[in-house]
């Protein structure tokens, strides 16, 4: 087959990767962004590059492009690292290309078919399947150990591998967070229940939320609510599975079938939609359709604790209806958490990888991080240190969240998108909706959906 029939048979691969992306659109969602963060600001510019792609009128200057899905104040950051970079490199500049919407993944693969994308790109753990898979980014294992090298032990715990698949390292950390119970202080007080303590049980979480679920005028309505959950929050939900000691998908990525239905995960739907039904100690999803159950009651100061991640967390702690406390999650028959994460990696087609592995071990390294960290929780250890964070009450609970975390299903196949996802949401919707759901049922089907949904994909 010549060289021209090889691209040809290239590009129509990653344009099948792109569809199939785009009917994913309902799979585990990109974390939700910082409090204070909009739409792209329209202000935002992104120059065309030279004829070649690489580089300005002075061919001396290399021109790195970077992709980023983040927008509006999320921007600042990034333009806050790329200033500093340029002053200590000015034989690089670094253009940064905000895309905004939900087509960023799939917008930067058609780049990639036509040999046009960023330099760097960004992307979440629950992409990097389908990107390495297309080809869209090249290995870092040369680069990480090599002259211009860089120690992965400066990272704090759990938040290098994420950018790792098939035994490479593809991308380095840019933001992440873990699940927590956010709990306001004030309603506990109020009803005087003790405060969670970090190693608390699904037993305590339990019994402390029905204690703080109240009718306070005797109308047969509850007033107050024990606890406020994400409804049928697929991606969120592993940590449910995670600690009744089950997973969804085999190690390899290729089974759902006696995994999605074990008894673990059985056992662990069968305590979330009791939450909802038998216990009722959490308000029922306000939109099933909504990122998260759609629910406001925590911020109205009508519910006392809310599991949830990160994002939210500089909102609540200037609401005034809140006395912000944050504690790890509960353990069940295992301890374990899940993590959402973002993170930096190199185009394939970028025309000076070595450059771009000059900004990205910038970027994502210990002088990238020192400015991370007034925006989101730093991924490299001796600043979270040099910065507080491990003994702040709030942030260190984050990091401490960190020892305890469990692998996600989306980053074994590139299919989960359209496969696990869709049936696992389906499941979720019919048990917190329907008590009289048998949920073993109801899981065995859903991992039956989600087998064939696989095979058709393979």
């Amino acid at each position: 087959m010549g060289l021209q029939m090889l691209k040809h048979v290239r590009i129509y691969t990653i344009l099948i990767l792109i569809i199939g992306l785009l009917a994913a659109c309902g799979g585990p969602a990109q974390p939700e962004p910082e409090a204070g963060s909009s739409e792209a600001d329209d202000t935002t510019t992104t120059a065309e590059p030279a004829a070649d792609g690489t580089t300005n009128d002075d061919n001396s200057t290399i021109i790195l492009r970077v992709g980023t899905g983040d927008s509006g104040e999320g921007l600042t950051p990034h333009q806050e690292i790329i200033s500093k970079f340029e002053e200590a490199n000015p034989n690089i500049l670094v253009q940064l290309e905000a895309v905004a919407g939900n087509d960023y993944y799939a917008r930067l693969l058609t780049q990639v078919a036509a040999g046009a994308a960023p330099d760097i790109m960004q992307i979440g753990d629950d992409a990097v399947p389908n990107f390495v898979d297309s080809g869209a980014l090249i290995s870092l294992e040369e680069y990480l150990s090599g002259p211009e090298s860089l120690d992965s032990a400066i990272y704090l715990p759990g938040v290098f591998e994420p950018g790792q698949y098939n035994g490479d390292q593809y991308l380095l950390p840019k933001d992440y967070s873990p699940l927590a119970v956010y709990y306001n202080k004030t309603l506990f007080d109020e009803f005087e229940v003790a405060y969670p303590e970090d190693g608390w049980t699904w037993d305590d979480f339990l019994e402390t939320a029905q204690a703080l679920t109240q009718d306070t005028d005797d109308d047969g309505q509850t007033d107050i609510w024990g606890l406020q959950l994400p409804g049928p929050w697929t991606t969120g939900f592993e940590y449910w599975v995670a600690a009744s000691g089950g997973r969804l998908i085999s190690e390899d990525g290729s089974t759902f079938e006696g995994f999605m239905d074990s008894p673990e995960t059985i056992e662990a739907v069968q305590f979330y939609a009791d939450l909802y039904n038998e216990y009722q100690v959490a308000p029922p999803p306000a939109d099933m359709s909504a990122f998260g159950g759609g629910n406001s009651e925590f911020d109205n100061g009508t519910a006392a604790m809310r599991i949830f991640g990160r994002w939210p967390q500089s909102g609540m702690l200037e609401n005034p209806n809140i006395d912000l406390g944050v504690v790890g999650v509960p353990v069940g028959n295992e301890r374990a958490n899940v993590l959402f994460w973002g993170g930096f990696g190199i185009s394939s087609t970028s025309a000076h990888p070595e450059a771009a592995w000059e900004f990205l071990r910038f970027y994502a390294g210990e002088q990238g991080a020192e400015i991370w960290k007034d925006w989101a929780l730093p991924a490299v250890a001796s600043v979270a240190e040099e910065a507080g964070f491990n003994d702040d009450p709030i942030e260190g609970v984050w990091l401490n969240e960190l020892n305890h975390l469990a692998p996600r299903a989306y980053t074994v196949t590139p299919f989960w998108g359209n496969t696990a996802d869709p049936a696992l949401r389906q499941a979720l919707e019919t048990v917190i909706l329907d008590p009289e759901a048998d949920v073993a049922t109801t899981m065995t089907t859903a991992a039956q959906e989600a087998q064939s949904a696989l095979l058709d994909q393979q």
